[in-house]
This record gives C-alpha cells, sequence and structure tokens, in this order.
C-alpha cells in the first residue's frame, strides 16, 4: 500500500502546486497568507484525528511532545519546508521550482545514513546500498539534477529588449533557485526525522498526525496575527479572491496524510519515491501552465521514471 498512498500523495500535491503558483504573485504576504489556510485544514484535520482517530490507549499531543519533544523539531522543518517552497514561486515557475526542491531526496539519504551510522537506528536504511536501489537512487536524483540544467524553462525569455531588465530577471530566477535548494534542505530534514519516528515505531502514526496537525495550527495562528500586526487590518481568508489557497491547500493536506500513510506501511520507499515527484508534477504543469519542455528534458523524466521502478 505505500506504493498506491504514495501515488496519490505526488498527484495531489502536484494540485496544490498549481494552485499556489496561481496564489503567489510577487510578495511573501502572498505565501503567508497561503499558510494560514494550511493551519485552517490543519484545525479541520485535528478536530477529526482528536475526535475520532484517536483510541484509548494514544497519547494526547501534549503528552506525545513532552515524552518525544523532537516532534516539536518536525513540525518546524516541515513549515520551512512550505514558506521557503512558496517563496521560490515568487521567482519560479511550477516545473523549474520543484526540479530543485527535488534535491531533498540528497539531504534525506546524507542524513538518514548518518543517522543509521552514529546510532544504529533506522535500521531500514540498509537498503539503500542494494544494487538496484542504488542505480535507482543514481538515475532518480541525478535526472533531477541534470534537468534544470538542459534550458528550456529555467530562464525564461525576457519579452523585453532592455538588457538591465534581463540582467535583473536572471538574478530572479537564481535567487529563486536558491530559496527552492533551502525549502529541499528542510524537507530532506523533516522527511528524514518523521521516517524515524515512525519508521522505528517511536510514535504512533495517528499520533502523530493529531500532534503535527495541532503545531501547525498554532504556528499558522501566529502568521495571522503577525500579517495583521503588519497590515494594520485583520486578514479574512474566507473571501472569494482566497479560493486557489483554499483549494491548494486542502490538496497539500491531503497529500500530507497519504505521505503519513505511506511512511507507516514502509519508511523508505515513499519517501525515495517522491524523488521522481517532478514527472508528475512538470506534467501537470505542462498540461494546465503550458509551460514548455525540450526532448532532452521529457528524457530526463524518462531516467526519473526507469529509477523508480528499480527501487521498487
Amino acid at each position: 500500500m505505500a506504493l498506491v498512498f504514495t501515488l496519490l500523495s505526488m498527484l495531489l500535491t502536484s494540485a496544490c502546486d498549481i494552485f499556489e503558483k496561481k496564489s503567489v504573485e510577487s510578495s511573501t504576504e502572498d505565501a503567508l497568507k497561503t499558510l494560514v489556510w494550511y493551519g485552517i485544514f490543519n484545525a479541520i484535520l485535528f478536530c477529526l484525528a482528536f475526535f475520532i482517530g484517536l483510541g484509548e490507549a494514544s497519547l494526547l499531543p501534549h503528552e506525545l511532545v513532552l515524552k518525544n519533544p523532537v516532534i516539536l523539531f518536525s513540525a518546524l522543518l516541515h513549515y520551512l519546508c512550505l514558506l521557503w517552497a512558496l517563496l521560490a514561486y515568487k521567482h519560479l515557475g511550477v516545473s523549474v521550482r520543484n526540479t530543485f526542491t527535488n534535491l531533498d531526496g540528497i539531504f534525506f539519504i546524507v542524513l538518514l545514513v548518518l543517522y543509521h551510522v552514529l546510532t544504529g537506528g533506522a535500521r531500514y536504511a540498509t537498503r539503500l546500498f542494494e544494487l538496484h536501489t542504488v542505480v535507482g537512487l543514481i538515475l532518480v536524483i541525478g535526472a533531477g539534477i541534470v534537468y534544470p540544467n538542459l534550458g528550456g524553462n529555467i530562464v525564461e525569455k525576457d519579452r523585453e529588449n532592455d538588457h538591465g531588465l534581463s540582467v535583473k530577471s536572471k538574478a530572479m530566477v537564481i535567487l529563486g533557485i536558491g530559496i527552492a535548494v533551502i525549502s529541499a534542505f528542510f524537507d530532506g530534514a523533516e522527511s528524514m526525522v518523521s521516517s524515524v519516528l515512525i519508521g522505528d515505531e517511536i510514535v504512533d502514526s495517528a499520533d502523530y498526525i493529531c500532534t503535527m496537525a495541532l503545531i501547525q495550527v498554532i504556528i499558522s495562528f501566529l502568521v495571522w496575527v503577525y500579517l495583521w500586526v503588519a497590515d494594520k487590518e485583520i486578514y479574512n481568508p474566507f473571501k472569494k479572491t482566497e479560493r486557489y489557497r483554499y483549494i491548494g491547500q486542502g490538496c497539500s493536506l491531503l497529500s500530507d496524510l497519504f505521505y503519513v500513510f505511506a511512511l507507516s506501511d514502509d519508511a523508505l520507499l515513499g519517501i525515495i519515491l517522491w524523488n521522481a515527484f517532478p514527472v508528475i508534477d512538470i506534467v501537470a504543469a505542462r498540461i494546465f501552465m503550458k509551460e514548455k519542455l525540450t526532448p532532452a528534458q521529457y528524457m530526463t523524466l524518462g531516467m526519473m521514471i526507469l529509477g523508480a521502478v528499480l527501487f521498487i
């Protein structure tokens, strides 16, 4: 089931990315407003998980935090990943941003192997040293690194003839790439922490979902308060103009749920397959947002697919 849950999570995230790109135009405030909606959906998830999902033997959120405070670190890493990923949309298209964000797989593998070597935990990490797994990882991650250097849509052609504007545009793209890489690091680190917590059965997946949802609600509330203070007016997330945000973050929340279910079934498979995420996201961007790809870029997508198959 880990494969099915992972594919569902990838499809939902692809839909989320398209709506997020529509909701984040050119300001940091756009990204923060999107995070408010992420918190709203997490509030709904928390209520459902708390009143329906938790059994008698489950730990309450505050009890889980006291027992395993590292879950706070996991939540912080997840939120930082979301924020930096949204900020990257100020300068990059969907396919380019997610190609660089795909570097999270490298960070995840390095951190997981280091954790296993230093502590002896996460014994499932030994699968990373099997031959077919190594070949699959090289194809998937290598394709993700090569893809953005093949031209096409990284630096969109400037419609103006002014040379100074063109240089500025390229500088903004480079800035966007840097932001996407930072997001990838936070994503990889969060994936490592969550895989260890759930894969080594340190925490129950239902408890994890409930506690993470509550922490995300608290952080999103603080973001909403910041927007209120900064703009000197109360931000109303329920306006009609916010439709891209609530659709996108609804997809994001469902994606997170399926991601946790995948980790519960196989703590390694789901995360590694996520390195082939551009296969879905780039194609979706091509279909729905008309972002163009070259034949060479399509070849790299084929490498990602082959690598994912080898890992399975």
